[in-house]
């Protein structure tokens, strides 16, 4: 029935544009395809990521909603022209039309093994059909048949009405054949997405599948590619630009001549972008994805964030993808002033559609510098860690219509937000997480998402067999934090760790490692160096405060056969759990009188076997009793919890 009324609406309106003059029906149609654009939801949004994905680094999201908008207004015009296509005879065509290097067409015309025209949905297409038919060429076009089949006639007896001839993709195919073995002419578009049976070829710098059957087609029957593209240069005023001709010799290889046409495409396309019909989703079988990953200057969060890009890359490399098609960008992102971080985070929850290509909200928030790196930047996925950058990560996912990961807990009001947030359970009170645990885009994990973890460290194993059959020497690992408002890190406390640790070490042969963190205080740092002065089993002594090294703590990780972490750092603690050694965790010196997160953080993971929990002064005891147990130390499966549910990113 739709397509019953539709095809008698089409037809009412071509009796009334085909006696209008064709000024009031390209008019008619501007008038008409803002109320279109208003209505096309998700493919206005789809629009404006294509051409932002490839303008991003020369147009300003103004200028790019602009061509956006562009685009619906070419198309609205081009639909009143096809409907009032009636109109359109020799004369008509002679005054409007004009046609540049018109010898071109004449010479491949001539072929004996005919000439396929290549085009693309760019400009008035359908115009430059009856053109060619209309100067003495007409072609067999390779139609796509559309869904509604009476409509879908009715276009392709107006296109036959002008001296084409419609060939039906998928039935007609061999008829193409005859056609070029009679030396006559083809018409295909061949800008589309060609699926997964086209090559990838670069355009506008990313890779885009290019439908190979018309060079294949070409190639096989001797047939000439005469390139040509139509460009509307004032109202109904045309200018059909006929390329050189392609001849492709039985032996060539043909995907350069598949890169000559998306080079024309592209020229043509920049000379004037709202002339192309970006709503298709030319790039959708594109393997290379882009990510960003917002860097707020802390590193424990970065190394959240990066954490989640390998775990990216190991489910593109289960899925069959190559993981270097993951491409990766940290930008900066920096607010003018606390109050307007805080404004800004607070209209989050409010951000929608609307705001694509409307950036003066993330403008007045950011500085300057960190909000023009961030909107020349075009991303598939962007990632961030902390409810601070939560806001600007979700403005950006509407911006690019992309994929958005958080870490840690935006907060009740975002999670729906997100394509995946991924909460440590120490971030989320004990009587929220099995209510956020229900929502289809979360995961919990027991530890916070790390580098160690996620490339793979937790395959460090257990160096040797361990005690009490281990032979050789053993290597103990000291990870030492900081202070927060929770816990203090006197020089004393550091002593008594590293004395128990030097007495473990003497007791069995080992050697003794120890870093501090770049929160640990000077007091602290002095209390260390001072404690291992002319300790002969000491093997490593790296200060946070002048380690320039971003690996030393994975490297120690990797030496050690156990690992004695200091209980108010989350990350040091996740990544030494990641690691799949033996870990003693011990507990600063407590500032607050309340439970704490580092505690109820610490206490579940020794409770589930991950490590054992220790005082300052049992640090050997507890050595001693870790390295003397036959089981093997338990490992989180966090990682494999976060890639279960990365389908959602593509």
């Amino acid at each position: 029935m739709l397509d019953l009324i539709v095809s008698f609406a089409i037809l009412l309106l071509n009796r009334f544009l085909h006696f209008m003059p064709m000024r009031f029906n390209l008019w008619l149609g501007r008038s008409l395809s803002g109320i279109f654009y208003m209505l096309s939801g998700k493919r206005k949004r789809v629009t404006y990521s294509n051409i932002r994905a490839s303008f991003c680094h020369e147009k300003s999201p103004e200028e790019i909603r602009v061509i956006a908008r562009g685009s619906y207004t070419h198309a609205a015009q081009i639909f009143a022209e096809l409907i009032a296509m009636t109109k359109v005879d020799a004369r008509y065509i002679e005054k409007y039309v004009h046609v540049t290097n018109f010898e071109r067409i004449q010479s491949a015309a001539k072929n004996p093994r005919g000439m396929i025209l290549i085009s693309a949905h760019f400009g008035n297409w359908e115009l430059s059909l009856a053109v060619s038919a209309a100067k003495g060429f007409p072609l067999y076009v390779l139609a796509r048949d559309q869904k509604l089949k009476k409509l879908n006639e009715l276009f392709n007896k107006l296109r036959e009405s002008k001296g084409s001839i419609v060939v039906r993709k998928g039935t007609d195919i061999k008829r193409l054949i005859r056609v070029l073995k009679e030396g006559s002419s083809v018409g295909i578009l061949a800008d589309q997405n060609a699926g997964v049976h086209g090559e990838l070829l670069e355009l506008f710098g990313r890779p885009a599948s290019t439908a190979i059957g018309p060079y294949r087609l070409a190639q096989k029957e001797g047939a000439l590619i005469l390139p040509a593209f139509i460009h509307r240069r004032k109202g109904p005023y045309h200018e059909l630009i006929l390329e050189e001709i392609m001849s492709i010799g039985k032996n060539d290889d043909i995907v350069p001549y598949m890169e000559k046409y998306n080079r024309l495409l592209e020229k043509h396309i920049r000379q004037d972008p709202t002339q192309w019909f970006w709503m298709h989703k030319k790039w959708k079988m594109n393997p290379v994805k882009k990510v960003v990953v917002l860097n707020d200057g802390r590193k424990g969060h970065l190394n959240q964030s990066m954490a989640v890009v390998s775990e990216i890359r190991k489910y593109r490399e289960s899925e069959g993808h190559d993981p270097d098609n993951i491409r990766v960008k940290t930008v900066s992102v920096d607010f003018k002033n606390v109050f307007r971080r805080s404004v800004f985070k607070g209209l989050s929850p409010f951000f929608g559609p609307a705001f694509q290509g409307r950036p003066a909200l993330l403008r007045w928030a950011l500085a300057k510098q960190s909000c023009e790196a961030l909107l020349s930047e075009y991303a598939d996925i962007f990632i961030s860690t902390g409810s601070g950058l939560s806001s600007v990560n979700r403005m950006l996912k509407i911006e690019n219509y992309a994929r958005g990961v958080v870490v840690l807990d935006p907060g009740r009001a975002l999670r729906g937000k997100f394509d995946l947030v991924i909460i440590p359970r120490h971030d989320i009170r004990p009587e929220k997480g099995v209510e956020a645990e229900k929502q289809s885009n979360v995961v919990v994990t027991e530890l916070a998402p790390n580098l160690v973890g996620a490339e793979g460290a937790g395959s460090f194993g257990i160096s040797g067999e361990g005690p009490p059959g281990r032979k050789g020497k053993l290597d103990v690992g000291v990870l030492i934090g900081g202070e927060n408002k929770y816990f203090r890190m006197p020089g004393r406390i550091v002593e008594t760790v590293l004395r128990q640790a030097m007495a473990f070490c003497d007791g069995s042969g080992g050697y003794l490692h120890v870093t501090t963190s770049r929160r640990t205080s000077r007091e602290a740092e002095h209390a260390a160096e001072k404690t291992l002065k002319g300790y002969s089993r000491t093997g490593t002594l790296v200060m946070g405060s002048s380690d320039k090294d971003p690996g030393t703590v994975r490297k120690m990780m990797e030496k050690c056969d156990l690992l004695v972490v200091s209980g108010e750092s989350i990350s040091m603690v996740s990544e030494a759990v990641s690691s799949g050694k033996r870990v003693l965790v011990f507990m600063p010196e407590k500032a607050a009188r309340k439970m704490t997160k580092y505690e109820r953080f610490t206490t579940r993971l020794a409770e589930r076997g991950y490590l054992a929990l220790v005082d300052p002064v049992d640090i050997a005891d507890g050595a001693r009793r870790a390295l003397e147990s036959a089981d093997r130390p338990v490992l989180p499966l966090d990682g494999s919890l976060i890639r279960k549910k990365l389908y959602r990113l593509f």
